[in-house]
């Protein structure tokens, strides 16, 4: 997805360089959140002291909340609405999507957060940005590092071509939702469901004639219903977009060489209104049990309203959760973890 974006100026410095990276993916990622506006002023704070020279500073959240207020125009009330602890949160619940940011634009650093907590009204806490080598696993991975949960994975995203159809209406760039490609991209899928209203309308209405049933009526009862199974599963991936997030794209919006993909949606960088951006893309993994590729699918009666990720060789044993956010998986099915623990 990231790949259609131009890398930063180089400047021989890959602390400078990095911090760039996460200014450019922070607009992104987190566009106009309060969380990712607050963290940008800590990581401008840094990019500007390491490029005179300077090490990385540490910024206190009384000066933050203070600037925040400026920058928002608003009362004391108003700027009393972060937490250290929370801004640490946002950020390291994001910190392997920044790495495989990156490592994408050969960027040998990455930065990460440092939060140091403060002892009270005269201490308050201090956020300052080190960096450590991109190739490098984070240990942030804190959760459940593969030493002590050898069922977590690690979802890669990559970014798929679209179908023709796709490619031709809206481009195959990342765009925003509230913009004339989403809104062609929307109104396709809506006139879908048009179309299905209009194939019942008919049948009713030849119906009310009051004509005998024959062999023709049941056959138009047919080809409705299978219109209207093709319509809606053309359209369900986009329907399920603004709650989900994250759908499975199907072949109707793949190109012919993509098997695996996904439509997904994220905050759009520099727009007020909170519009989130439309990207086809592929989560994909490793799996830790048989070193297999990890796919996402649909979780199916096992695991209803739910995408998960399957191994390509063991795909109802080695199931995985999806999070969307870090990034990560968990195993879905106990028995993996006992075999995996099992001796051999």
């Amino acid at each position: 997805m990231d790949a259609n974006r131009s890398k930063p100026a180089q400047t021989g410095n890959p602390q400078v360089e990095s911090l760039q990276l996460a200014l450019e993916w922070l607009d992104r990622e987190g566009g106009q959140q309060r969380n990712a506006r607050v963290l940008r002023e800590v990581l401008d704070t840094t990019l500007t002291a390491i490029s005179r020279g300077e090490s990385p500073p540490e910024t206190d959240t009384t000066t933050l909340r203070a600037l925040f207020q400026r920058l928002e125009g608003a009362g004391d009330g108003a700027a009393k609405v972060f937490r250290a602890t929370e801004l640490g949160n946002w950020w390291d619940s994001r910190q392997e999507q920044l790495r495989q940011r990156c490592a994408l634009a050969g960027c040998a650093l990455t930065p990460y957060l440092v939060v140091k907590k403060g002892g009270g009204r005269g201490l308050p806490s201090r956020l300052s940005f080190q960096f450590r080598p991109t190739l490098e696993a984070e240990p942030e991975e804190d959760i459940a590092t593969p030493e002590l949960d050898p069922t977590l994975v690690c979802y890669q995203m990559d970014p798929v071509r679209p179908a023709l159809w796709l490619r031709l209406v809206v481009g195959s760039r990342p765009f925003p939702v509230q913009s004339w490609r989403g809104y062609v991209l929307i109104g396709s899928a809506a006139m879908n469901m048009a179309l299905i209203g209009l194939a019942w309308f008919w049948l009713l209405s030849s119906w009310s004639r009051g004509a005998p049933v024959t062999t023709a009526t049941l056959a138009q009862l047919g080809l409705t219903m299978l219109v209207t199974a093709g319509l809606w599963w053309l359209s369900r991936p986009v329907f399920h977009l603004p709650t989900q997030r994250v759908t499975m794209a199907g072949p109707s919006f793949l190109a012919l060489s993509e098997l695996y993909g996904q439509l997904r949606t994220m905050p759009a960088p520099g727009r007020k209104l909170k519009s989130r951006e439309f990207a086809v893309v592929r989560h994909w993994g490793t799996c830790p049990i048989c070193s297999a590729e990890v796919d996402l699918d649909h979780g199916r009666v096992a695991f209803p309203d739910r995408l998960v990720g399957r191994c390509h060789d063991a795909p109802l044993e080695h199931v995985f959760s999806f999070d969307p956010v870090r990034l990560v998986g968990r195993a879905l099915v106990e028995t993996t973890r006992e075999e995996t623990n099992s001796p051999s």
